[in-house]
């Protein structure tokens, strides 16, 4: 099996060119901190005991919110005729305190990770490093879960231990690639393992590198060597040690009853599960991705075992190298920013060392380029493929099993696929990208 990237193989995952030096002197841009109107009026009873929705009604209004506790009600004004209509329509009722318009605030939790607000030369349109994280709406996300306490698994190639934005974060590191002679789990070799973790589980709000999706969680660390033993025991162990999640960004054909059962093994533990769809114009995923989703399965919002992530790209449409899709697809992310060679793919972290994505593996897999500097800084790379789409979604369920850990896994992924932005499942792109923000606000709403 391969680590899922364009080209099928490892060293074809990199897109940036060799010259991607970021420009760190550029002003740091924080979303405004202005009011913005809903529409709606709010009206403020006197708080005598009346009723609301009779001394509305009196007036021809009908509140859409109604909170008796302080006489507030919350009305949407006919024919958008805005507040003032409300004004007058309820001017002279002596059971009305007042009425102002509603508005909608803004999170509050901006995180200092200057990757996340940094405005980045190399991105579409002059976006920021992580454009991705509030295209699909991880800050509404983060003002309700921060992720702290979930386990999230990622069986990959290893991690940096050493990486600021992710050692720290490491529960567990596993020794999974069947007796390979390579370093311990807390070393890639590879790059792949590290970039996908950062895009999972780094550290958020600590003054260094980027965000991630996942912001606060615990990374439970499987390295692995692809072998269908290793990834068998990889996810058994992930779930024994009480993963909420794992994801698994990478796949290949052929069948595998070892790793069937091992799905299975995670699904009875109620193991949110996530993995890679292919980076091939197919509707044939592969495994894992067909064990969670299996072919067909797709458009029905209650099958599965997990989830299949395919690629989108800047703007929302199916990335640039036709990723896969098809009935046996759940949802998108973004894991390409566009088909221009000027546009590279997602920022995340890399390891200190030199990688095999560094140097190539041989004639037919050459060096990646996609290492880049950033504030001075080498351990970042910027790398595309539906491999980096997974782990987005991956932390958007790690952020939901953090405030809810009683959540069942088949909750957390009808709620993933729900809420995705398509609202309605489209074979491109399944139910369409991801929206952190909208399946956090379902999934915590209060009970």
């Amino acid at each position: 099996m391969a680590l899922a990237g364009p080209a099928g193989l490892l060293a074809a995952l990199c897109a940036a060119p060799a010259s991607s030096v970021a420009d760190s002197s550029l002003p740091l841009a924080r979303e405004p901190d202005r009011p913005r109107p809903t529409g709606r009026a709010i009206v403020l009873l006197d708080r005598r005991g009346e009723r609301i929705r009779p001394v509305l009604e009196r007036s021809g209004l009908r509140p859409e919110v109604a909170i008796p506790q302080v006489g507030v009600a919350a009305v949407e004004p006919a024919d958008d005729r805005g507040v003032a209509f409300v004004r007058r329509e309820l001017r002279g009722n002596p059971a009305v305190a007042g009425v102002e318009p509603e508005y909608r605030r803004t999170a509050r939790l901006i995180p200092d990770d200057p990757a996340y607000s940094t405005p980045d030369p190399f991105a579409p349109h002059g976006d920021t490093y992580q454009w991705h994280l509030r295209h699909e709406r991880f800050p509404s996300a983060w003002n309700r879960s921060t992720g702290a306490g979930a386990r999230l698994a990622v069986i990959d190639s290893g991690v940096d231990g050493g990486n600021p934005d992710l050692g720290s974060q490491i529960v567990a590191a596993v020794d999974q690639d069947g007796g390979v002679d390579s370093g311990p789990a807390t070393v890639d070799e590879d790059g792949h393992g590290t970039h996908v973790a950062g895009l999972a589980c780094a550290t958020g709000d600590n003054g260094y590198g980027g965000a991630s999706s996942g912001f606060g969680c615990e990374l439970i660390v499987e390295k692995t060597d692809l072998s269908d033993a290793s990834i068998v025991n990889s996810i058994i162990d992930a779930a024994r040690r009480g993963a909420d999640v794992i994801n698994m960004s990478f796949g290949g054909p052929g069948a595998s009853e070892a790793i069937e059962d091992a799905v299975r093994f995670a699904w009875k533990r109620d193991v949110v599960m996530v993995a890679a769809a292919s980076n091939e114009n197919t509707t044939h995923q592969g495994l894992p991705a067909r064990a969670l989703q299996p072919k067909g399965t797709g458009p029905k919002l209650h099958r599965g075992k997990g989830l299949v992530v395919t690629a989108a790209q800047y703007g929302g449409s199916r990335a640039w190298f036709r990723p896969g899709k098809g009935r046996g697809i759940s949802v998108a992310a973004y894991g390409a920013a566009s088909a221009s060679p000027a546009n590279p793919g997602l920022f995340s972290s890399f390891p200190s060392n030199v990688t095999l994505l560094d140097t190539g593996i041989g004639p037919r897999v050459p060096p990646c380029r996609c290492r880049t500097s950033f504030e001075g800084d080498v351990r970042f790379a910027y790398i595309e493929g539906t491999s980096m789409a997974a782990p987005q979604v991956a932390g958007a369920a790690a952020l939901i099993r953090a405030r809810r850990p009683g959540i069942d896994a088949k909750r957390v992924i009808e709620i993933l696929k729900q809420k995705a932005a398509g609202n309605e499942f489209r074979g491109g792109l399944g139910w369409g990208v991801l929206d952190a923000g909208a399946a956090t606000r379902v999934a915590l709403k209060p009970r």
